[in-house]
């Protein structure tokens, strides 16, 4: 077992955007296991290491982040800096010590490193957070990881070695999708998007009231109405709404896997969406399908979004789309 030596620095009580942080400790970081070469993970230990510390010590400053050079992979530094201006976090834990997984298009990840992000909503500040790496140790992407408890739960679902893989890009890929959304990022969304993607939107509407009684109680008074988009207008029309709201925060729950039983290459992911923003807040149930034909690029054909309520109940299973639901015969 190796001997870790450190020193512990008291951080002084300090105040974010009207809110108290709590005392927290110089961060350290250790591979628990996943990983033989022993100078990549060397490697991981320390860039995790200083990206924590950084992170913590921009939240005390009110400064931006200062990341050592070489912690950060050169093509991702925009993005982790886009990352925190979004959402600034810290960790208040003093050791950290998690298995590192491999990757199936190549480098590792990192799971289960508990963050606080002062600026989220009231009851999600408290979030964890996947770090992947290069091939050589460099920190290459950060995301806002899945409940880890449904995270073990669709790994241990897979019926297949291939079929394991793709549901570690397809947990991976729902992370970066919704991380996506909270910087902003409309050029990772629309490359995820096929130019023939369906995007289906529904929304509840009330009903006027008939003369009828009888037929008015049993219809309700709301139904739902659904609107197709193609991948051009649902990106204009998402770029109008980064434009109007000065944060969005989304949550991802719920989410369950299927493969298709005779495409091998397509899954579907249905999911409980939260979204909150500066101008809009609701709850619905989210659906993708998703080919993995290209595995390093896998694509979305179909986006769907349904209220998760009306007429005073919750949608079942059963009033959910899926992947039946949808002529799959030219993919």
């Amino acid at each position: 077992m190796r001997k870790i030596v450190y020193l512990l620095l008291t951080i002084a009580m300090c105040n974010v955007t009207g809110k108290t942080v709590a005392q927290s400790e110089k961060v350290w970081f250790s591979v628990k296991d996943g990983m033989e070469d022993l100078n990549v993970m060397s490697k991981v230990e320390n860039n995790t290491t200083s990206f924590l510390n950084a992170c913590n010590d921009a939240i005390l400053t009110k400064k931006k982040p200062n990341f050592p050079s070489g912690a950060i992979a050169k093509a991702s530094v925009k993005t982790i800096n886009s990352f925190w201006e979004t959402t600034p976090m810290y960790c208040s834990k003093t050791y950290i010590s998690e298995k590192c997984l491999k990757r199936p298009s190549g480098g590792y990840q990192v799971r289960n490193i508990a963050v606080h992000i002062p600026d989220a909503p009231e009851g999600q500040q408290d979030q964890e957070i996947v770090i992947n790496f290069t091939p050589t140790g460099e920190i290459d992407n950060i995301s806002i990881s899945v409940e880890e408890t449904r995270y073990r739960e669709i790994m241990e679902d897979y019926i297949t070695l291939d079929d394991f893989n793709r549901r570690q890009v397809i947990v991976d890929f729902v992370e970066n999708f919704r991380t996506s959304y909270n910087i902003k990022d409309i050029k990772y969304i629309e490359s995820v998007f096929s130019d023939q993607a369906l995007i289906i939107t529904g929304k509840v509407v009330k009903i006027a009231p008939g003369k009828d009684q009888a037929i008015n109680s049993l219809l309700g008074t709301e139904k739902i109405t659904y609107q197709t988009f193609t991948k051009k207008e649902y990106i204009q029309s998402l770029k109008n709404t980064f434009t109007r709201n000065k944060y969005i925060d989304i949550q991802f729950e719920d989410l369950d896997v299927v493969r298709h039983p005779k495409n091998d290459f397509l899954y579907g992911v249905t999911l409980r969406q939260k979204w909150g923003s500066s101008t809009y807040n609701d709850t619905g149930y989210l659906f993708l399908m998703i080919d993995f034909k290209n595995e390093m690029q896998p694509m979305i054909h179909v986006r769907t979004w349904q209220p998760d309520s009306y007429n005073g109940r919750e949608l079942s299973k059963d009033e959910l789309f899926k992947l039946n639901d949808f002529n799959i015969q030219n993919l």
